[in-house]
């Protein structure tokens, strides 16, 4: 039985295979299993046999779109000269290798310790071939040899969100936001980046930290190399290509730098470019397509014009396509959409016009100190009469870093060096005990201290105000104490003694527990901390100079003679040389030949005055042919990438050179306000065109009288023009007295202010110039009616502003906003932007008035002026109004100009304006030469500045 079943089954199951064999599906299943096999064949092929070798050729391919940089714009003057441009140079790269990662493992180092060599290697061969390292890095070593931020406090957490990887400054911990710049340095330096031997010289691992970092920045787009060096030299780029095996990412490329001609000139102008800053980028790129955004490795305007017209300059980026792998190395380009150059600028300014009126301002500063010079000690001839004694002149030399303190220090200094630091090493010492002893022992009352020692307690005293140690605005204004420190009376020890049991000082600036103090050790803890900060304080050190020079401790001999160790001046060139070592001339005679001949200027001086500004526009367009601001700087060594040493010496400048004056330093405008007060005074009928007024020495009308310039005389009987023409100050002090008069016949200061206000707004002095660059404020008066219609009171403008006042009274009443751009062209050379000459107000007044205040203008030069004057001798007649301000009754007045010129058809104007520069004659002077230049330079060949221009105003 069961031998039938299996039968049965065997022959069931040989049915089924015979029926499955002869069915179509057999064939597709041998089909199949045929396959199959090839499949599995072949994956055990590719992943067992040949695995290993296509896992290290696998690639992972992405597509990228790298931008291509537009070429700036170029920069000309209204004559087509070149001004601003880019320079082809080799410039050197850093960027991530694809063999980087197999050298680190050939050579048993981390890819860290491999970046970390090349970048190292690389800046070594830049250095010995005195090329630079673009470093933009925001912590630096100080002069102490510590680490500190280089940035403002915004810039600073802005970093710190960088370095940490913070989204935004609240994701910041406390730990991170408050960390100082070693503990970032350290961070940076660690495993958790970029593994910073300690090997390293501090000096050189934050050079590699600022190369490693820049490309950090990059990190989210490997395949955009960073430029670490610009324009190097031929000796590095052999170098560098010779070792390019071992430099690993190191890259030489064609590449552009922004460049400037006549760069002391224009440098307040045309500004320059630099790295932009996170904040920057942030800003720019809020309204830019995708295609034309800003990164991390662009350049931007800074300052000046470049930073105005960033958006014109710079054109349009194109795009250049590709594949990269995982690690953004580049595979494949695929297309590129070339980029837009940018909008050539025309400027409005004369380049040669430019030159002369620097050139001229400086020479003019130069003539005012040489007649303000004396052989004697004092600073004054009389009360109102302010000299410069020679030892001031030679100290200025330390006070203002021509002569370096520091190079005296090295060993390549020269035997006056030495000697002159040996000496003032030993009196610095001396005067830091003698403090000490005074706050400690003596407490000598201040009116009894000799004047050195005067000095070094109110350094102490302004030390201490200046630094968060102590508050002295805790103690009362009327406090006996305080006034009798005011008097003299107490020595500065018993005043500091007494604001410590009032309270006055920081205690957390000394970190000690005041519970544990009385007042007496509070007072010795804060003497001493007195005495450690001046033994090592730059700014004591020159204090202590400036009374030995003063009291001849160091000759002014051998002061000169380190102007020749130190380079300032060339001993091979220089014929005064020789005869400073003879002794044929003396020291007094050889500063002034130095100054004479500009071989030290007034801005290395730095003293009164030492700057200034020029304005000179076109009067029937507001164009502006020459705005100069001295001293200047070289904006070449600031474009592109920052000369840290030239940066830091524009810094510690006493002459801020990178002050634009003509736009941002206000004076008081003096009697050049005097023609509105008379526009003012007329238009409201307060005196006709031909109206007369009896003039005295002195004001009295008002509660504190105010004294005419020429008091105890008088001018007589003057009406607007005369008036003018002699700069009458009782004149206008009626007048101003008759503004704020009402119909009641009650005077009103506010009333009076109201309409010189309104006279003001009209020519423009409201509000800013209309200059493209950045313009400090106007201010009108708001005190005083009187004092103001006189230009004082409370009036403050800057030279463009009184600049497009006086254009508007040359033309007659069209007040144009100033500019200084008169066009711009595209890559095709079309105009894409025109000057269109903005009109800010029209000034509608009689012809009348128009009349008398142009014929006053004329008749201060005319009349007021010597004919013999330089002014008074050139082929064109000028109008013009002198200004004298005075600021600080320590310090010269402020001496102001302005004019236009020819008188019958008016073209130009020029505005002069000198800070502390004496006499008003001076400024006249200066404008004498312009005007000489443009209309008659045959004038200039027998003309020299006297400096000594003083007339009244």
């Amino acid at each position: 039985m069961r031998h039938k079943v299996l039968h049965e089954l065997f022959e069931t199951i040989k049915e089924n295979i015979r029926n499955y064999v002869t069915h179509r599906l057999f064939v597709v299943t041998i089909l199949m299993l045929f396959l199959s096999g090839m499949l599995i064949s072949r994956l055990f092929q590719l992943q067992i046999v040949e695995g290993e070798e296509h896992l290290k050729n696998f690639t992972y391919k992405i597509e990228r779109s790298l931008p291509i940089e537009a070429s700036r714009g170029n920069i000309f003057d209204r004559n087509g000269n070149l001004l601003a441009y880019n320079k082809l140079v080799y410039s050197l790269t850093f960027g991530n290798s694809s063999e980087l990662v197999s050298r680190a493992e050939s050579l048993e180092i981390s890819e860290n310790e491999l970046k970390n060599k090349i970048v190292y290697d690389t800046i070594q061969i830049l250095k010995k071939n005195g090329d630079e390292l673009v470093n933009n890095f925001n912590i630096v070593l100080n002069k102490r040899g510590e680490l500190e931020f280089a940035v403002s406090d915004s810039a600073r957490k802005r970093f710190l969100m960088e370095v940490y990887s913070a989204s935004n400054i609240d994701d910041l911990s406390k730990e991170q936001l408050e960390a100082s710049a070693k503990e970032v340095y350290e961070y940076i330096a660690g495993k958790r980046m970029f593994e910073i031997s300690e090997e390293y010289e501090l000096s050189d691992a934050l050079e590699i930290m600022a190369v490693r970092y820049s490309l950090w920045l990059n990190r989210y787009q490997q395949y955009v190399p960073v430029t670490i060096a610009l324009d190097i030299s031929k000796e590095s780029m052999a170098t560098i290509q010779e070792n390019s095996a071992d430099l690993l990412g190191m890259d030489i490329i064609v590449d552009s730098i922004r460049q400037y001609n006549d760069s002391t000139y224009m440098a307040h102008i045309i500004g320059y470019i630099g790295n932009i800053s996170s904040e920057d980028m942030e800003a720019y790129n809020k309204d830019l397509e995708d295609g034309n955004r800003y990164s991390t490795t662009d350049m931007v305007g800074k300052t000046g014009l470049e930073k105005v017209l960033e958006a014109d300059l710079r054109g349009k980026k194109g795009t250049q396509n590709m594949y990269v792998d995982n690690l953004g190395r580049v595979l494949e380009v695929t297309d590129t959409i070339e980029a837009t150059p940018g909008n050539d600028v025309y400027l409005s300014i004369d380049r040669d016009l430019q030159i002369y009126c620097y050139n001229a301002l400086e020479k003019e500063l130069a003539g005012i100190l040489l007649s303000n010079m004396t052989s004697g000690t004092s600073d004054r001839n009389s009360d109102d009469d302010i000299v410069i004694p020679e030892h001031s002149v030679y100290f200025a030399l330390f006070n203002n870093n021509i002569i370096s303190i520091d190079h005296m220090k090295t060993p390549n200094a020269g035997d006056n060096e030495s000697r002159i630091y040996s000496q003032i090493t030993a009196e610095h010492g001396n005067a830091v005990e003698k403090v000490k002893d005074e706050l400690k022992n003596n407490f000598t009352d201040i009116a009894r201290l000799n004047d050195t020692m005067e000095a070094y307690m109110e350094y102490i005293y302004e030390f201490l105000s200046d630094s968060d140690v102590m508050n002295f605005s805790v103690i009362e204004d009327n406090d006996s104490t305080r006034q009798q420190y005011i008097e003299g009376s107490i020595s500065l020890g018993e005043y500091i003694q007494y604001a410590v049991t009032k309270g006055a000082v920081n205690i957390e600036a000394f970190d000690i527990d005041v519970d544990y103090y009385t007042s007496e050790e509070l007072y010795s803890v804060l003497v001493d901390y007195i005495v450690k900060c001046i033994s090592d304080d730059n700014e004591f050190s020159k204090l202590v100079i400036q009374y030995m020079v003063k009291n001849k401790q160091i000759s002014f001999r051998q002061i000169a003679m380190v102007l020749y160790e130190q380079g300032v001046l060339n001993s091979e060139e220089d014929s005064d040389y020789n005869a400073l070592v003879s002794g044929s001339i003396g020291s007094y005679e050889f500063i002034r030949r130095k100054i004479t001949n500009l071989d030290i200027t007034p801005g290395q001086l730095g003293l009164d005055p030492c700057s200034g500004s020029v304005v000179v526009t076109d009067v029937n367009t507001g164009e502006v042919l020459a705005m100069v601001s001295y001293p200047s700087y070289d904006n070449n060594l600031l474009t592109n990438s920052i000369n840290a040493e030239y940066y830091a010496k524009l810094t510690n400048d006493k002459t801020t050179p990178l002050y634009n004056r003509a736009t941002q330093q206000r004076t008081a405008p003096g009697s050049t306000f005097k023609m509105i007060t008379s526009i003012a005074a007329v238009s409201e009928g307060k005196i006709s065109t031909g109206g007369t007024i009896k003039t005295a020495g002195i004001f009295e009308e008002i509660a504190i009288p105010a004294k005419c310039w020429i008091y105890p005389s008088t001018h007589g009987t003057m009406n607007i023009e005369s008036a003018l023409e002699n700069s009458c100050n009782y004149f206008y002090y009626e007048l101003g007295y008759r503004l704020g008069t009402g119909l009641n016949g009650i005077y009103s200061d506010n009333l009076g202010l109201n309409s010189l206000r309104e006279y003001a707004s009209l020519f423009g002095l409201n509000g800013n110039s209309g200059i493209e660059l950045s313009e400090a404020e106007p201010k009108i008066s708001d005190s005083d009616a009187v004092r103001s219609a006189i230009g004082q009171g409370t009036h403050n403008y800057t030279a463009t502003q009184l600049s497009k006042y006086v254009t508007a009274i040359a033309n007659s009443g069209t007040c144009y906003d100033l500019s200084l751009v008169k066009e711009q062209k595209n890559f095709n050379g079309e105009t894409v932007v025109a000057n269109i000459h903005n009109v800010s107000s029209q000034i509608s007044i009689s012809n009348d008035i128009w009349r008398v205040v142009h014929n006053g203008m004329r008749r201060v030069v005319k009349d007021h002026i010597s004919e013999n004057a330089l002014i008074n001798r050139i082929n064109v007649e000028v109008a013009g109004k002198t200004g004298t301000a005075q600021e600080n009754k320590n310090r010269p007045n402020h001496a102001l100009f302005v004019s236009y010129a020819p008188f019958k058809s008016p073209e130009v104007s020029v505005t002069v304006q000198i800070p502390f520069g004496y006499s008003s004659g001076n400024a006249q002077e200066l404008a004498s030469f312009i005007y000489a230049y443009m209309y008659d330079p045959a004038a200039l060949d027998d003309e020299s500045v006297s400096g000594n221009a003083n007339m009244a105003d």
